[in-house]
């Protein structure tokens, strides 16, 4: 809807540049001016009043009144009366006044009250830089239910906010469906206004490509959810426009295949795709070989491989680490990242600067994510980025989640004692590496002699680890049990894995929760989650446990 010309400066102070903004400005309270056949004390009300005599100290102005329509002798007060103020009460005079209703000595008193041109109505009270009647007269002619609607907005959102700047009977309260009505014309006006900001740039090319010969060529069927992400990655690098997408899905949801068959469709014009661990870079290296090596050559880039430009510019797809960004790389037509929250904007914008072509022309930018952290969130809802959502399982995993205490420690150690003499292997993860006055829970170190002394095949390793992907490797094929942080939180793929204990699980957040959880169970196979807490009463990891 447009604005009159002659509103432009006044909508300007209110910072309304559209009716949305204007609607969403809402009255701080109401003022009732209908007159009521009786006083109500402590409220404040409308009353007809005629002046019968008036006095005056240097601090207090009263007058006394009588009230015609409550038939009894009221006070007005004012303390520190300005002449506007004093002006109206001329003996004899008939006012309309308004003001709070207080019981005092003798008669009822009005503080402070205004003196009004006309009763019978409610009126709404703006807290503005501008006069409470002109926001009255903006909201009279632009706020009604057929321009709201007409802006997008459903119409029972469109009356619930009308109700709130025209009440007719009584002044509405913001709760309930009125209270969902304003959330929901919040949340479309900031997508309104996010979807403005998008800034598309030309890509370095527009690829057609049919991903076909290679999904047939895998030994098993990719899911629903996995095709759909594919077609509409097909989609976007047809376009000559740069793809931004992100693809987010649980662990274990397949976004791998999903990446291996996009760098297929990039064919010989080049991917890039970084990952935030040397571990992780090694699994993708991996699987690129087993699934995509016999189509396209292959390049891995970490602080300990060995890669010669030659290597770089011969190769198709090219997975790394932040040993990417120290590399001269060649421009590529397709860049992906993986666990993308791992990396700051300016790496990932970085990575996409360099890898770009002449004449400011910008590779395709996939970006995948199975934690639902805030700024993946915000990354969805800002309509920056178009979105994929895989969730569908290649199978169905099977964890149990259990909030366990001290009282449980006996049988923990018995199903950990099951599981290892069935072949399988345990994660323990503790909140600290070192003792710590600031928990009363044992840090790794502190562990560390027990499981070792109970146990073979015991494993350690944290962040400050330099040997840490030694270590998780050598646990991979050797190991029964391993103690770490959440160094583990992200990349490590150990198909023997059915049990992991989370010690201190109130210190940590939602999403690290998650993830650690998704680090079991990632071949279907029947697996066990334990937040150990001394708080077992926490509603939010109850809350998680049962979801």
């Amino acid at each position: 809807m447009s604005f009159e010309p002659a509103d432009h400066e006044k909508l300007g102070r209110l910072k309304a540049p559209t009716l949305l903004h204007l609607a969403l400005i809402l009255p701080r309270s109401y003022r009732d001016t209908r007159l009521q056949p009786r006083p109500a004390i402590g409220t404040d009300q409308a009353v007809r009043a005629q002046v019968q005599s008036v006095h005056q100290s240097p601090k207090r102005f009263s007058a006394k009144l009588h009230a015609i329509d409550w038939g009894v002798p009221i006070e007005a007060v004012y303390f520190h009366a300005k002449q506007w103020q004093k002006q109206p009460f001329v003996r004899g005079a008939e006012l309309l006044l308004f003001g709070r209703v207080q019981a005092g000595f003798g008669p009822l008193q009005l503080m402070q009250p205004i003196v009004l041109k006309e009763a019978g109505g409610i009126t709404p009270i703006y807290k503005t830089p501008l006069q409470n009647r002109t926001v009255c007269d903006l909201m009279r002619r632009y706020m009604n239910r057929e321009s709201l609607m007409a802006e997008g907005l459903p119409e029972w959102v469109a009356e619930a906010i009308v109700r709130l700047h025209h009440p007719i009977e009584k002044a509405p309260a913001i709760e309930g469906q009125t209270l969902r009505a304003l959330k929901y014309a919040e949340i479309f006006r900031f997508l309104i206004g996010l979807s403005t900001r998008r800034r598309d740039r030309p890509a370095i090319a527009a690829i057609e490509a049919d991903p076909t010969p290679f999904i047939h060529s895998l030994p098993f069927t990719l899911t629903g959810d996995q095709l759909q992400a594919i077609e509409a990655a097909r989609q976007d690098l047809a376009r000559e426009i740069q793809a931004k997408r992100l693809i987010i899905g649980d662990v274990g949801c397949g976004k791998t295949l999903v990446m291996l068959t996009i760098a297929f469709m990039v064919g010989e014009r080049k991917t890039v795709l970084m990952a935030p661990t040397t571990l992780l870079a090694n699994q993708l290296y991996e699987e690129a070989q087993k699934f995509l090596g016999r189509f396209l050559p292959l390049a891995l880039v970490t602080q300990k491989s060995r890669v010669d430009a030659g290597d770089l510019a011969s190769a198709a797809l090219v997975i790394g680490t932040h040993a990417l960004l120290y590399r001269d790389l060649p421009p590529a037509a397709c860049v992906m990242v993986d666990e993308q929250h791992r990396f700051g904007t300016a790496q990932r914008k970085r990575l996409a600067d360099m890898t770009a072509g002449d004449g400011g022309k910008k590779p395709h930018f996939f970006q995948f994510s199975a934690t639902p952290i805030p700024r993946t969130l915000a990354m969805i809802q800002s309509t920056l980025l178009d979105i994929s959502a895989i969730r569908e399982m290649p199978f169905k995993k099977q964890i149990q989640t259990r909030v366990i205490e001290r009282a449980h420690f006996k049988e923990l150690i018995a199903h950990i004692q099951a599981q290892i003499g069935a072949g399988n292997q345990v994660l323990i993860v503790y909140p600290h590496i070192e003792e710590s006055e600031h928990t009363d829970y044992q840090s790794l170190e502190e562990a560390q002699g027990f499981w070792q002394k109970h146990f073979s095949g015991v494993f350690v390793t944290h962040g400050r680890d330099k040997d840490k992907e030694d270590v998780l490797l050598s646990f991979r094929e050797e190991g029964h049990i391993l103690l770490a942080t959440t160094v583990v939180e992200v990349g490590i793929s150990l198909p023997r894995l059915n049990t992991i204990v989370v010690a201190g699980a109130e210190r940590l957040g939602l999403a690290t929760l998650h993830q650690l959880r998704g680090r079991v169970g990632r071949m279907g196979q029947q697996s066990w989650c334990f937040y150990y807490t001394n708080k077992p009463d926490n509603d939010r990891l109850q809350e998680l446990a049962g979801t």
